[in-house]
């Protein structure tokens, strides 16, 4: 190697020789460690942001100061040295070559140095792109209240100010949704700002003092007088973005209505923030959830939970506590309406989509859409109400809920192919949510496949079904069942069967129950002899069971096997409960299979007014029967 070549070995070698890279690297992870430190400490000393500027200028001014000292100088046990020239001849490279070099107290020093660096470092490589202000704390939003300007020009309401903020923050420090800083802490760091004056405050200058106070919602806002009145404005701001969530005007007349109106500020202000803090864990497509009150919200949501889970009378428990807090409350109205149509109980149904009705100008035309279809659907008007949906769509194509709608409504007019695929679009949107709220979906998938015929895809949509929803295993059991059997496979007929039965001796089922639901598979996958089977094994067990009554008597009318032991079943039912669609409609069928055209006319007529939802083989049937009366 050439001399010329060799002089930035050389130099390196000499740097190392000095200790410069040491003293460089110490002196780089303690500067770091001091920025770090003075960034948090001095706002909350109260200090200027200024001071924070200044500790790093002063670090990179003194970066070459230490570069040039460490060259000059060696710390020894001896103290401070001058650093002697390397002798002629000998070179730290041959030393670096024939010996190992000891570990020094400074390459523990670096070691530490580095260490802290790291875990300083590390949050902001690799929380990069995330909100430097905490979105909770401990599942809580963070709010800061101002001060309300003063901008009627009078400062007898200046003591206002100071007023409002304090009323604000003593009524929402209440909420267990929200954690907010209180008067102290906001006057000290309003105190440490440069420009106290509440009336030069600008969004950006909020925006920074909630930052510092780790605040991630600010509520502003100006006092207003004009004449005899006085007007309270408000702002929720996000205290990042500086967006403007919601704004408020309350009017007054005198200083004695600033408490009533904080009151109310507060009260709209609370829900709001309550109910946006909701929001956020859950997910809602078709339209908003329209109302003020945060209570109405947390049971509307305990409706939703339950409702579900197909717990039907818990669902509507809570949409009747929800709407008694908020009398207004559309979306709770509406949800009660589809759960009191899955009780059956077509009244209360009717009645609830018809008083969402009355309420449909309060709401936007996105939900007034959603009303419309609600009201078609207790109305037993499908084809509007798939107008309704068709209309959604075209605004919100990805909405989950009106294709699940959608879906329903073909499954109930018997369009299976466009029902397959409304269901298909629901729940490809929902996999990409990662949103799964409705085992149904799946469940009339399913089923649309079986009547197209597509068994392999029935089965597949069952078994996805059962591993969301474990705890409705035995329905989706149930339908496997029925699946396979329709396809002869007796093997892993057996196996479901099994898993069936495993169930209900588990659950302490009768055999007369476990029976009936053999039955009812085998009913529907048409192997008629096979269900007459089990109806019997069950009828010698239970012979009054009502339940078991009327799946009976149903199978033997509807499938012609014997429609006069199946009248004498449903009779005593339709006698005792006239006004249980399900029965009617049963004998309504057993009297137009004997002939008795008026009567079954009338019959089937009270069954449909009873039911709350469309269903199109029960108006075939009218539609057959007023066919032969015309022609008689």
């Amino acid at each position: 190697m050439t001399k010329k070549a060799r002089r930035p070995f050389r130099f390196w070698q000499e740097l190392k020789r000095r200790g410069v890279p040491r003293v460089i690297a110490m002196y780089a992870a303690t500067a770091f460690i001091v920025i770090e430190a003075s960034d948090i400490i001095f706002p909350r000393l109260g200090l200027a942001d200024w001071t924070v500027t200044l500790m790093i200028i002063l670090l990179i001014v003194g970066f070459p100061v230490a570069f040039v000292l460490s060259w000059i100088f060696d710390i020894t046990p001896q103290g401070v040295v001058k650093t002697e020239p390397i002798a002629k001849g000998s070179t730290s490279e041959q030393e670096d070559r024939d010996g190992r070099r000891k570990l020094r107290v400074s390459d523990i020093v670096i070691g530490i140095l580095l260490m802290v660096v790291i875990v300083l470092i590390y949050p902001k490589i690799f929380n990069e792109g995330k909100s430097r202000i905490p979105r909770e704390i401990k599942g809580k939003i963070s709010i800061a209240v101002m001060p309300f300007k003063n901008m009627t020009g009078d400062t007898i309401y200046s003591l206002w100010q100071e007023g409002m903020q304090n009323l604000l923050i003593t009524s929402l420090s209440n909420s267990k949704e929200l954690s907010v800083r209180q008067f102290e802490t906001m006057s000290s760091a309003i105190a440490s700002n440069s420009d106290a004056n509440y009336a030069s405050f600008t969004p950006s200058m909020i925006s920074q003092l909630a930052q510092k106070l780790e605040a991630n919602t600010v509520i502003s806002g100006n006092l207003h007088k004009s004449g005899s009145k006085i007007r309270m404005t408000a702002n929720i701001m996000n205290a990042e973005t500086e967006e403007v969530y919601r704004s408020y005007e309350l009017d007054g007349h005198t200083e004695d209505d600033f408490f009533s109106l904080a009151d109310s500020l507060s009260m709209q202000i609370r829900n709001f923030l309550e109910i946006r803090n909701i929001k956020k864990d859950y997910y809602f497509d078709s339209g908003d959830i329209f109302t003020q009150s945060a209570e109405a919200y947390k049971l509307y949501i305990q409706g939703l939970n339950c409702h579900s889970r197909l717990d039907y009378s818990c669902g509507a428990e809570y949409y009747n506590k929800a709407i008694q807090a908020d009398s207004n409350f559309v979306s709770a109205m509406l949800k009660l309406a589809f759960c009191y149509g899955d009780m059956r109980q077509s009244e209360l149904s009717k009645l609830w989509a018809y008083k969402a009705y009355k309420r449909i100008d309060q709401v936007p035309l996105d939900m007034q859409i959603l009303v419309h279809a609600v009201k078609a659907s207790a109305d037993k008007n499908p084809f509007e109400q798939l107008e309704q949906c068709r209309l959604y769509l075209m605004q919100y194509p990805h909405s989950t809920y009106m294709h699940y709608m959608a879906g329903w409504v073909c499954f109930n007019l018997e369009y299976w192919q466009q029902a397959i695929e409304e269901f298909e679009l629901s729940l490809e949107l929902l996999k990409k949510l990662d949103s799964h709220p409705w085992s149904w979906t799946y469940i009339l998938l399913g089923r649309a496949y079986q009547f197209e015929g597509l068994y392999k895809k029935a089965e597949k949509t069952y078994e996805a079904g059962r591993e969301l929803w474990p705890e409705q295993k035995t329905t989706f059991d149930y339908w496997q069942a029925v699946c396979v059997v329709s396809q002869g496979d007796s093997a892993r007929a057996k196996y479901y069967l099994n898993e069936i039965r495993n169930l209900a001796e588990k659950n302490g089922w009768a055999e007369a129950n476990l029976y009936l639901w053999y039955a009812g598979i085998y009913n529907w996958a048409e192997s008629f002899e096979k269900a007459e089977e089990y109806y019997r094994k069950a009828m010698l067990l239970r012979p009054g069971n009502e339940r078991l009554l009327y799946e009976f008597s149903e199978f033997l009318i509807s499938h012609d096997i014997n429609v006069d032991e199946g009248m004498e079943l449903i009779a005593p039912l339709v006698e005792k409960y006239p006004q249980n669609a399900l029965y009617l409609f049963t004998y309504g069928e057993g009297l137009y299979k004997m002939g008795k055209y008026q009567e079954a006319r009338e019959v089937l007529q009270d069954s449909w007014d009873l039911k709350p939802y469309y269903d199109d083989k029960h108006l075939t049937l009218i539609r057959k029967i007023d066919d032969l009366l015309d022609k008689a």
